[in-house]
């Protein structure tokens, strides 16, 4: 056999080229670069929930307190509310009261996203209006 027909009859060698696999890690990179915020960005959602949960709990306490004293209560141990420390995402609650309004706030915890920080989440009652300290929390995670 001539040295033609030798290279002919190989068999075609497997396998992926350089630039394939740079397209590929490439693309990887891409998909992980718009997944990776939106995956902290649900999580801090998860988180901030917990937050809104607990004022939901605070503003019951607060309406069972009114009845009871005509007045809100300025603190949070007065109140029959097991939420003084919601998770680890926040600090304990901090309380303002008084006879016609109430408000309420929650620290976040560092470390955080690098997006939203350690914001504060105010809610103030019976209103029930929600704020919070750091602008991509407002756009992002208030209802």
């Amino acid at each position: 056999m001539d040295i033609k027909m030798r290279h002919a009859m190989k068999k075609p060698q497997a396998g992926f080229t350089l630039i394939e696999l740079l397209v590929v890690v490439l693309i990887i990179g891409i998909l992980a670069a718009i997944a990776v915020p939106q995956y902290f960005k649900v999580v801090e959602k998860g988180r901030f929930s917990e937050a809104t949960s607990c004022f939901s709990v605070i503003k019951g306490a607060q309406e069972r307190y009114m009845l009871k004293n005509n007045t809100y209560s300025p603190n949070p141990t007065s109140l029959d509310v097991n939420c003084p420390n919601p998770g680890k995402a926040f600090n304990g609650v901090a309380f303002t009261g008084g006879s016609a309004a109430y408000t309420a706030t929650l620290t976040r915890r560092t470390p955080t996203p690098a997006t939203y920080g350690a914001y504060v989440v105010t809610y103030v009652g019976p209103a029930g209006t929600m704020s919070c300290s750091v602008a991509a929390c407002t756009t992002d995670l208030l209802p």
